[in-house]
């Protein structure tokens, strides 16, 4: 303790009803917040990066693994965390794409990383079993963690069935590889939610998914929270959700944007997101960053404002301490209220190691 096994805290959140906040940092402004909210409230949670992440942010492999232990020990949290290799993706059956996944997962596993998600979602479903199959094996064999994905998150595929979840789950189990989350498009999206959208995750949907391979032993990784309310997001556990990721909310809070109630971004009357000069970041680097946007043609309200974590690591580093401080107050807020929310805060002693 405190980073452990991520199969140990999926099997803790499964026996007694509560979610893990798996909580995406595109830079480590921010993640100490966090860390503060799992030591108070005794929170195990999950400090995790995607695959697609490492092209848009500073981080490698190992330097992320290291950075989530040292602010954990720097804080002094004693309560249980994974560290968790989101959407290991594989977007198709080319020989490059596939063995560029496994060299994550071998990266990965080498570097202490406590559990990982295999995502050939993009595929069609029986290419989707077939590289499930192969990439998991590793992670297995290592006795870590494993989720999967049936129906892309977001994707143009539609919604997941209970039929295609209990038939993947099946296969899967047959065939050696017994995952313990399982990843749907049940209406999520990554990201904000933009001017005239909004938030529409599928709870009944989930739940009928979650009976279909609940006997199996394997649970629900909701995608996708940002901009979801705390009340909504803390029924979640009574749907069959034991895992909810958490990303597009730290980075907004690391640029200092301003929010909703429920975490999500607010726009301007051209699209833009608004600046907080009293938050995150400083309003001098937040400047640069929107002349770097306009310079590449990034729009200031748009999605791929989380490719300014790679150029502007360092700067954002080199904030003042006071800044740092700021935004890691209203991180360990919200984190504080998530993990209130979904019945995290005391549940750390249920993790058994």
């Amino acid at each position: 303790m405190p980073k452990v096994n991520g199969k140990k805290v999926f099997e803790a959140a499964k026996e007694h009803n509560f979610i893990l906040a798996a909580c995406n940092f595109r830079h480590p402004n921010g993640m100490e917040g966090v860390a503060r909210a799992a030591k108070e409230l005794e929170a195990p949670y999950i400090i995790e990066l995607a695959r697609s992440e490492f092209g848009y942010c500073g981080f490698s492999v190992q330097s992320y693994h290291d950075t989530a232990v040292e602010v954990n020990d720097r804080v002094g949290n004693p309560h249980p965390f994974a560290i968790h290799g989101d959407h290991i993706t594989v977007k198709s059956t080319e020989t490059e794409e596939v063995e560029a996944a496994r060299k994550l997962i071998a990266d990965e596993i080498a570097n202490g990383w406590t559990s990982m998600a295999v995502d050939a979602s993009h595929n069609e479903n029986e290419d989707n079993l077939r590289l499930t199959r192969e990439l998991a094996r590793p992670i297995v064999d290592a006795g870590l963690g494993l989720e999967v994905e049936i129906g892309e998150i977001g994707g143009a595929g539609g919604f997941s069935t209970p039929e295609e979840g209990g038939w993947f789950i099946r296969e899967l189990v047959e065939a050696g590889i017994h995952p313990d989350l399982l990843a749907i498009n049940n209406g999520s999206i990554h990201g904000n939610y933009g001017p005239g959208s909004h938030e529409g995750i599928q709870l009944d949907l989930t739940r009928r998914i979650a009976e279909a391979v609940k006997p199996w032993n394997v649970a629900i990784a909701q995608h996708g929270i940002t901009g979801t309310s705390l009340d909504k997001i803390g029924r979640f556990r009574d749907y069959g959700i034991v895992k909810g990721n958490i990303a597009t909310l730290f980075q907004n809070l690391n640029y200092g944007i301003k929010m909703d109630d429920n975490g999500n971004a607010a726009f301007d009357e051209n699209g833009h997101f608004i600046k907080l000069p009293d938050e995150g970041i400083s309003m001098e680097l937040w400047r640069e960053m929107m002349k770097h946007s306009d310079e590449n043609g990034i729009g200031r309200g748009s999605g791929d404002v989380k490719k300014l974590n790679k150029p502007f690591h360092q700067q954002m580093l080199d904030e003042t301490q006071a800044n740092k401080d700021r935004i890691n107050r209203r991180t360990y807020e919200w984190a504080a209220a998530i993990f209130k929310a979904i019945g995290a805060a005391g549940a750390a002693g249920h993790v058994k190691v």
